[in-house]
């Protein structure tokens, strides 16, 4: 059985992969974390240059782009806590896997758009 297998039944949700890569900030000193690059209702993957310390919560913002904040969806603001964190397969950079605590409805209705916005049906990265 393939890892990704095990993880997709572990966490009960499709991870949406995103075809715009978002800013994810610590909310409490404003740096960035690093860019999402896939996400679902129940947490996300920040891909950046440094390893975020496993069992950590931090307050994160989601920073939404113009064409979301002129239909009305604000930044997205909840905490987070780090499942782990590993060197990318694939890249030079870390990937932080984050699990949301707690969002507020308002949050969780922002996360439910954001994937209808930019995640494709299929969880594939396709540019045509």
């Amino acid at each position: 059985m393939s890892q990704g297998l095990v993880l997709s039944e572990k966490r009960g949700l499709e991870r949406r992969e995103l075809i715009y890569y978002l800013r994810v900030r610590d909310a409490s000193n404003d740096q960035e974390l690093g860019r999402m690059v896939d996400i679902h209702q129940k947490g996300l993957l920040v891909m950046g240059s440094r390893a975020l310390i496993p069992e950590r919560i931090y307050t994160i913002s989601i920073e939404m782009p113009k064409a979301m904040m002129e239909q009305g969806i604000n930044n997205v603001t909840s905490k987070a806590k780090v499942m782990w964190s590993r060197s990318s397969r694939t890249t030079s950079f870390l990937e932080n896997g984050l699990m949301f605590i707690d969002p507020t409805p308002e949050a969780g209705r922002t996360i439910d758009r954001l994937i209808e916005f930019f995640a494709l049906p299929n969880g594939t990265f396709n540019l045509t």
